[in-house]
């Protein structure tokens, strides 16, 4: 048993921000309320003013299970700890793509001895030509299937996966890139890559795709995310898609929160990722769609690359972040610019991601399960300095962030507590 005190918790679920404490007993949080009295036989932690509120659902992280290095899944679940998230979804391409359910059924087995809990999509697609396994990956236990970051370019196809999908009421998620339009390309299409002579892609090109994909998912009727969706141009089509009264949940990756197209100027290659920075009109867009609760989930889109990798010029450098880590800070940090409250930050990345999953943790309520994260949200600290569990490229490197996880508990049991530096 352990009782935390003189905390304040924070439910974006059902609006609570209020003072007090919370019980958690055989991995279940047992009482919430203002003045709880501590048992002799439970542990109490004094919080000591800092926030308590659900820890984080990360719906997409790329790791291996079959690694036991840096790019393994225990690497990632201690990066996920270390940054208040109790709940891990590996995406569809790791370890080489889930493509089976043999595949699915060894992220099981690791689960069994992860400390955070652990998830699978599986991949929609096992070739640019076929459907994969997806009713026997969804027997097994995926969450969702997805495209793993290559769009499905062939629309009947497209359509077959979602039709097929449909019928299991599984969610799809798929990246909405025109792929005539993206291939070979490095970053977004303005001023700026002209002059760096960097092969570009148009803004219209994520909006045309999620276009087709809504008209997709009217034709078969299956439920669709958006993965990863980084241009205003493609909010505005999400609101259309919506309005059609179509079922579309949409998902941002936590780096185009914090940066835009101009940190790619030196061609630094920690900025290349994929999808590429955008505007700073269309970073400004993903916040104001986060306020107003147009987004349903924040992803880290977490890759542990090798320092090798990103050891090339920008065009030769492998895409992607390390960011587990960076996740809650940047949603503190825009708390604390004032953009939107701390609830409403949190929301994507508990009860938001909880809700399309169908996970029971992601919420603070009596008889929930006891996935909590202990932070202080002001705490201001620069990323890659002091501890970090991750120490893999980022592109978060030296940035100053706010927001410091203090205790990470899954099931009842504490994984994560920061020491003193």
């Amino acid at each position: 048993m352990m009782l935390f005190e003189n905390a304040r918790l924070i439910d974006p679920a059902s609006g609570r921000d209020e003072f007090g404490a919370l019980r958690v007993r055989d991995g279940l949080i047992e009482e919430i309320g203002p003045d709880l009295v501590a048992h002799d036989d439970e542990q109490v932690i004094d919080v000591k003013g800092a926030v308590l509120a659900p820890a984080l659902i990360d719906m997409r992280c790329t790791a291996d299970p079959a690694s036991t290095g840096a790019r393994g899944v225990d690497a990632a679940a201690r990066a996920a700890a270390a940054g208040g998230v109790a709940t891990l979804v590996l995406s569809p391409e790791s370890g080489g793509g889930f493509r089976t359910p043999e595949d699915i059924a060894a992220v099981n087995a690791a689960a069994l001895t992860s400390a955070v809990r652990l998830y699978a999509a599986g991949l929609c697609v096992s070739s640019p030509e076929d459907m994969a396994e997806i009713g026997l990956m969804l027997r097994a236990g995926a969450l969702y299937l997805g495209d793993g970051g290559q769009p499905v370019s062939d629309t009947r196809l497209a359509r077959r996966v979602l039709a097929y999908a449909g019928g299991f009421d599984a969610w799809v998620s798929l990246r909405p890139e025109d792929h005539g339009l993206s291939r070979g390309t490095l970053a977004t299409e303005s001023d700026l890559s002209m002059r760096l002579g960097l092969p570009s892609r148009p803004a219209q090109s994520e909006a045309m795709a999620l276009k087709r994909d809504a008209s997709l998912a009217a034709l078969t009727g299956a439920r669709l995310i958006f993965d990863r969706v980084t241009t205003r141009e493609a909010l505005d089509a999400v609101r259309g898609a919506r309005s059609d009264g179509l079922e579309v949940a949409v998902t941002v990756p936590v780096s185009h929160l914090s940066f835009n197209e101009m940190d790619t100027g030196g061609l630094d290659p920690r900025y290349r990722l994929e999808p590429p920075l955008r505007s700073e009109n269309d970073r400004q867009a993903l916040i104001d769609a986060l306020s107003e609760g147009r987004i349903d989930a924040v992803v880290s889109d977490h890759i542990a690359l090798t320092n090798e990798s990103k050891a090339h010029p920008f065009p030769e450098a492998a895409p992607g972040s390390a960011t587990l880590e960076a996740l809650l800070p940047v949603l503190c940090g825009l708390a604390e610019e004032g953009r939107m409250s701390l609830a409403e930050a949190l929301r994507p990345v508990t009860s938001g991601p909880a809700d399309i999953l169908g996970l029971e943790q992601g919420r603070l309520e009596e008889g929930a399960p006891a996935d909590l994260v202990a932070f202080d949200p002001r705490a201001p600290f620069v990323y890659g300095r002091g501890a970090l569990q991750c120490r893999a490229p980022s592109a978060f490197s030296g940035r100053r962030l706010f927001g410091r996880t203090l205790i990470t508990v899954a099931e009842g049991a504490i994984i994560h507590q920061l020491e003193d530096e």
